[in-house]
Protein backbone atom coordinates (compact mmCIF):
# COMPACT_ATOMS: atom_id res chain seq x y z
CA UNK A 1 0.00 0.00 0.00
CA UNK A 2 1.31 3.47 -0.87
CA UNK A 3 1.16 6.64 1.23
CA UNK A 4 2.27 10.23 0.73
CA UNK A 5 4.50 11.60 3.46
CA UNK A 6 6.45 14.73 4.24
CA UNK A 7 9.26 14.74 6.80
CA UNK A 8 10.51 17.91 8.45
CA UNK A 9 13.82 17.69 10.26
CA UNK A 10 16.06 20.29 11.88
CA UNK A 11 17.95 20.85 8.59
CA UNK A 12 15.48 20.26 5.76
CA UNK A 13 12.25 18.65 4.60
CA UNK A 14 11.63 15.61 2.41
CA UNK A 15 8.47 14.50 0.57
CA UNK A 16 7.76 11.20 -1.12
CA UNK A 17 5.44 8.27 -1.76
CA UNK A 18 6.35 5.38 0.54
CA UNK A 19 5.38 1.83 1.43
CA UNK A 20 2.77 1.71 4.21
CA UNK A 21 3.78 -1.60 5.79
CA UNK A 22 1.30 -2.95 8.35
CA UNK A 23 3.83 -5.67 9.25
CA UNK A 24 6.35 -3.03 10.35
CA UNK A 25 5.78 -1.77 13.89
CA UNK A 26 7.82 1.45 13.63
CA UNK A 27 8.46 3.72 10.70
CA UNK A 28 11.98 3.30 9.35
CA UNK A 29 14.14 5.95 7.71
CA UNK A 30 17.44 5.14 6.04
CA UNK A 31 20.28 6.49 8.17
CA UNK A 32 21.69 8.69 5.36
CA UNK A 33 18.32 10.44 4.87
CA UNK A 34 17.88 10.81 8.64
CA UNK A 35 21.27 12.56 8.84
CA UNK A 36 20.45 14.77 5.86
CA UNK A 37 17.11 16.05 7.19
CA UNK A 38 18.37 16.32 10.78
CA UNK A 39 16.58 13.96 13.16
CA UNK A 40 17.18 14.03 16.91
CA UNK A 41 18.56 10.74 18.24
CA UNK A 42 17.22 9.53 21.59
CA UNK A 43 20.16 7.25 22.40
CA UNK A 44 17.98 4.13 22.39
CA UNK A 45 19.06 1.20 20.23
CA UNK A 46 16.38 -1.11 18.80
CA UNK A 47 16.68 -4.62 17.39
CA UNK A 48 14.44 -5.51 14.43
CA UNK A 49 13.86 -8.95 12.97
CA UNK A 50 13.94 -8.65 9.18
CA UNK A 51 11.82 -10.75 6.82
CA UNK A 52 14.92 -12.88 6.23
CA UNK A 53 15.10 -13.60 9.98
CA UNK A 54 18.19 -11.50 10.62
CA UNK A 55 18.41 -9.08 13.53
CA UNK A 56 18.96 -5.51 12.34
CA UNK A 57 20.17 -2.83 14.74
CA UNK A 58 18.45 0.54 14.49
CA UNK A 59 18.63 3.83 16.39
CA UNK A 60 15.50 5.47 17.75
CA UNK A 61 15.09 9.10 16.70
CA UNK A 62 12.54 11.89 16.59
CA UNK A 63 11.58 13.74 13.43
CA UNK A 64 10.19 17.22 14.13
CA UNK A 65 7.15 16.66 11.94
CA UNK A 66 5.84 13.80 9.87
CA UNK A 67 2.88 14.55 7.65
CA UNK A 68 0.94 11.50 6.49
CA UNK A 69 -1.72 12.05 3.81
CA UNK A 70 -2.27 15.59 5.14
CA UNK A 71 -2.31 14.64 8.85
CA UNK A 72 0.54 16.39 10.70
CA UNK A 73 2.25 14.53 13.53
CA UNK A 74 4.64 16.56 15.68
CA UNK A 75 7.73 14.89 17.16
CA UNK A 76 7.18 11.46 15.64
CA UNK A 77 9.37 8.64 16.97
CA UNK A 78 10.97 6.63 14.17
CA UNK A 79 13.79 4.14 13.71
CA UNK A 80 16.87 4.78 11.60
CA UNK A 81 19.07 2.11 10.06
CA UNK A 82 20.86 1.33 6.84
CA UNK A 83 18.16 -0.13 4.62
CA UNK A 84 19.70 -3.05 2.67
CA UNK A 85 20.25 -2.52 -1.06
CA UNK A 86 18.01 -5.50 -1.91
CA UNK A 87 15.10 -3.86 -0.04
CA UNK A 88 15.79 -0.51 -1.73
CA UNK A 89 15.73 -2.21 -5.14
CA UNK A 90 12.41 -3.95 -4.40
CA UNK A 91 10.85 -0.66 -3.25
CA UNK A 92 12.18 1.17 -6.31
CA UNK A 93 10.75 -1.45 -8.69
CA UNK A 94 7.34 -0.75 -7.17
CA UNK A 95 7.73 3.02 -7.61
CA UNK A 96 8.13 3.55 -3.87
CA UNK A 97 10.70 5.63 -2.03
CA UNK A 98 13.79 3.60 -1.19
CA UNK A 99 14.59 5.48 2.03
CA UNK A 100 11.37 5.37 4.10
CA UNK A 101 9.03 2.59 5.22
CA UNK A 102 5.92 3.70 7.07
CA UNK A 103 5.10 1.59 10.13
CA UNK A 104 1.91 0.75 11.98
CA UNK A 105 2.52 3.01 14.99
CA UNK A 106 2.69 6.08 12.75
CA UNK A 107 -0.47 5.03 10.88
CA UNK A 108 -2.32 4.49 14.17
CA UNK A 109 -1.17 7.82 15.59
CA UNK A 110 -2.51 9.56 12.47
CA UNK A 111 -5.83 7.66 12.82
CA UNK A 112 -5.30 5.98 9.46
CA UNK A 113 -6.11 2.43 8.45
CA UNK A 114 -5.31 0.58 5.24
CA UNK A 115 -8.31 0.34 2.93
CA UNK A 116 -7.80 -2.74 0.76
CA UNK A 117 -10.64 -1.76 -1.56
CA UNK A 118 -8.86 1.45 -2.63
CA UNK A 119 -5.24 0.51 -1.92
CA UNK A 120 -4.87 3.71 0.14
CA UNK A 121 -4.87 4.76 3.76
CA UNK A 122 -8.20 6.00 5.08
CA UNK A 123 -8.77 8.45 7.95
CA UNK A 124 -10.92 7.07 10.79
CA UNK A 125 -12.13 8.34 14.13
CA UNK A 126 -10.17 7.12 17.13
CA UNK A 127 -11.75 5.99 20.35
CA UNK A 128 -10.80 5.52 23.97
CA UNK A 129 -12.20 2.51 25.77
CA UNK A 130 -13.13 3.15 29.39
CA UNK A 131 -14.73 0.64 31.70
CA UNK A 132 -17.12 1.58 34.49
CA UNK A 133 -14.38 1.00 37.07
CA UNK A 134 -12.17 3.61 35.38
CA UNK A 135 -14.98 6.14 35.32
CA UNK A 136 -15.79 5.60 38.99
CA UNK A 137 -12.11 5.98 39.91
CA UNK A 138 -11.72 2.38 41.04
CA UNK A 139 -8.76 0.21 40.21
CA UNK A 140 -9.55 -2.58 37.77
Amino acid sequence: MKAKIRLLGAREGYSSTVLADTDARMSLIDRSLAERIGVQYTGREIGFISVSGQTVKASEAIVQELELEGEKLKYEVIATAEIPQSVKEALGKNELDENVILGLLTMERANMIPDTTTGKLRKVESFILWTATHIEGQDP
